[in-house]
């Protein structure tokens, strides 16, 4: 059982870490379709139309698929007002816990809500533009509902590697005994 649990844990980490690697690779390339379209409106006095949509997309992708290795390595952001004040234990129910628990609460509906219409633009071959250059909708919907569901998983790991180490310490018989 454990040697599975690991092993489920290492997928989930390289899954992660290459989500991460793509969302670097999109934040570089969004970096060049700007410094495009900036070149060719400026020399060239023409701006691409269609620059801004693919910087979208990839900020899009960006994102989403950062979210779930930052929650991963715990890089996220905390606001810690009162930080001092709290328990040592209360709070680590509350970061390990608590703070999982809601933001699977939330990924949950985001991933459940976009995954209707991504799914209706992929079977309908939905685009967005007009004449010639009609970009496909459906990749990038598809992107949020698998960035929000890897997060989803993420967030379950987490709470679940919580609750275990929690079982652990109860288990373990004292010490000097």
């Amino acid at each position: 059982m454990k040697r599975a649990v690991r092993y489920l844990r290492l997928a989930l980490d390289h899954i992660c870490r290459l989500c991460w690697q793509i969302a670097g690779a999109a934040t570089v390339l969004m970096a060049l379709v700007i410094s495009y379209n900036v070149t060719r409106r400026y020399l060239f006095n023409q701006q691409d139309p269609y620059a801004y949509v693919a910087t979208c997309i990839l900020m899009l992708v960006s994102v989403v698929f950062a979210l779930a290795q930052t929650q991963n390595l715990n890089q996220h952001l905390r606001v810690d007002l009162l930080d001092r004040y709290i328990p040592k234990t209360t709070k680590a129910v509350i970061q390990k816990l608590i703070s999982p628990l809601i933001g699977l609460i939330c990924i949950s509906i985001v991933t459940w809500k976009s995954w209707t219409p991504a799914w209706m633009a992929f079977q309908t071959g939905d685009t967005f533009g007009s004449g010639v250059a009609r970009l496909v909708t459906w990749p990038s919907r598809m992107a949020v509902v698998f960035g929000a569901g890897l997060l989803g998983l993420v967030l379950i790991a987490q709470i679940l590697r919580y609750i275990f180490s929690l079982r652990d310490v109860a288990v373990e018989p004292e010490k000097g005994n």
